[in-house]
């Protein structure tokens, strides 16, 4: 059986990715922090707390005979700082670069060191790497930003494992509110993923 480990599983698009995971055959390790999902069956819920690199480290050792057995990791955890520009502070990009871009690099490159992993996907968001304004979230674009250059730095070293990042649109019923625009719904973004994964698709 084919296992995938899913950061961030509790959250909106994670409890989608869980459910489409474990529908199409696959177990899930399903990490969470707070609020552990209510899926069963073939699943299984790791807490962890990623707000530090020890807890982070600490959460790979717990686990690391059930993540050494994932074929797949994708890396949802991520959280975002809303603060207007002219207010950032160093603690600020610190917390959004260490949430999306060092742990999801810590718990890459144990899983690469496994020697099982075969698809790994970055979640980004949409218009990730363009050259905009960010006026409240721009700690959270510069991480994703750097998330993405992890993502193409990887897929170039180790040529055998399929590396991509998807940058869904803003998420129907998520905490992030456009002023215009599209919103993409969790579902969609999860079949994607899973194609993405099992179909070995690089989208970069």
């Amino acid at each position: 059986m084919n296992k995938v480990l899913i950061t961030g599983a509790s959250g909106l698009l994670g409890r989608s990715l869980v459910e489409k995971f474990t529908d199409n055959g696959w177990f899930v390790f399903a990490h969470y922090y707070n609020n552990r999902g209510a899926f069963s069956g073939e699943c299984e819920w790791l807490r962890g707390d990623f707000s530090t690199l020890e807890e982070t480290r600490m959460f790979i050792e717990h686990n690391k005979e059930k993540l050494m057995q994932c074929t797949a990791l994708i890396n949802n955890y991520g959280p975002i700082t809303y603060k207007s520009t002219g207010d950032i502070t160093s603690s600020d990009l610190n917390s959004d670069l260490h949430g999306n871009l060092i742990v999801a690099n810590e718990i890459t490159s144990f899983l690469l060191r496994s020697g099982n992993l075969h698809s790994v996907v970055n979640i980004g968001f949409e218009g990730v790497g363009e050259i905009r304004p960010y006026r409240k979230i721009l700690p959270h674009a510069i991480a994703k930003a750097g998330l993405q250059l992890l993502t193409i730095s990887n897929e170039s070293e180790f040529p055998d494992v399929n590396f991509s990042m998807v940058s869904p649109s803003s998420l129907t019923g998520g905490e992030y509110r456009k002023v215009s625009g599209e919103y993409a719904e969790p579902e969609s973004i999860a079949e994607e993923i899973f194609k993405n994964v099992s179909g070995g698709d690089h989208n970069v």
